[in-house]
């Protein structure tokens, strides 16, 4: 049998970006997803920006809610041009923009559902 995703409350969990970061991501229901583009589409028309790129980034921000190093998680994890990169929604819009890598493991963990159905952590002290 299959179990889906059709969660009534918000879920959040730390998941494995690379060997010593994770990223708390939100899971991404339907709804959302459908809210999301609509949105994007309206400011994309709106502004004459692209609407994939739009929809990228609100999509970043409505499922990224940080990211660490796994063991040390006062350091950010993430490292751009050699400094490590703080968590904040400037950086995650450039991520989520600029690197097919972050953005591609984003788009993919969010609106994963198996990944949401156990080992959801306690996230109050991560954002």
């Amino acid at each position: 049998m299959s179990e889906l995703d059709i969660f009534t409350k918000e879920r959040k969990k730390w998941i494995q970006f690379d060997k010593d970061t994770e990223v708390l991501i939100k899971h991404i229901g339907k709804e959302e997803l459908n809210a999301i583009l609509k949105k994007a589409r309206k400011e994309a028309s709106m502004s004459g920006m692209d609407a994939g790129i739009v929809s990228n980034r609100r999509f970043g921000a409505a499922a990224v809610h940080g990211w660490r190093k796994i063991g040390e998680p006062e350091q950010p994890g993430i490292i751009v041009g050699g400094n490590p990169l703080p968590f904040t929604p400037e950086n995650l819009a450039m991520l989520m923009a600029k690197s097919t890598k972050f953005s591609n493991f984003v788009n993919l963990s969010a609106v994963d559902a198996e990944e949401f159905l156990e080992g959801i952590e306690d996230t109050k002290n991560a954002s």
